[in-house]
């Protein structure tokens, strides 16, 4: 397991790769985690919506980070948590499942959930081969929530 490191950031913007493997970071404005190919950014806006950007591979073994990034933003009751997974460049049936689970985890909570940038990308592709399209609903781009 990769030693975990601390240290303010204020994103600006969304980052790809802004840190090193294994670093955690935790602020007012978000948090960002990585664990071997996924790396998890959340932002909070003033207008209680929160997203959460997904990018690396959601594969068998590294779920866990954005499934415990997405319960503790669904207990913080957000009007709207959007999963933006543009970034994500490969998906498999455990990556599809933490998808469903943040669903669900979403609805028993009545909080909206969105997935962001997955039409022509690997979870888009992911989501149809599972039949599993309809279960969310999809924007282009987190300025479209």
């Amino acid at each position: 397991m990769a030693k975990s490191h601390s240290r303010q950031w204020i994103p600006l913007m969304p980052q790809k790769n802004a840190h090193p493997e294994g670093e955690l970071n935790n602020q007012a404005e978000g948090r960002q985690t990585q664990t071997c190919s996924v790396s998890v950014d959340v932002k909070r806006s003033p207008t209680n919506t929160s997203v959460i950007y997904v990018s690396g591979e959601l594969l068998r073994g590294a779920t866990a980070t954005m499934r415990r990034v997405v319960a503790t933003e669904l207990n913080r009751s957000p009007a709207l948590l959007a999963l933006d997974l543009t970034g994500v460049n490969r998906i498999d049936a455990e990556g599809i499942d933490a998808l469903v689970s943040a669903a669900t985890q979403a609805g028993e909570s009545d909080i909206s959930l969105c997935l962001v940038g997955v039409h022509g990308h690997p979870v888009g592709t992911g989501l149809a081969e599972a039949g599993l399209t309809e279960l969310f609903e999809i924007f282009a781009a987190v300025s479209d929530t």
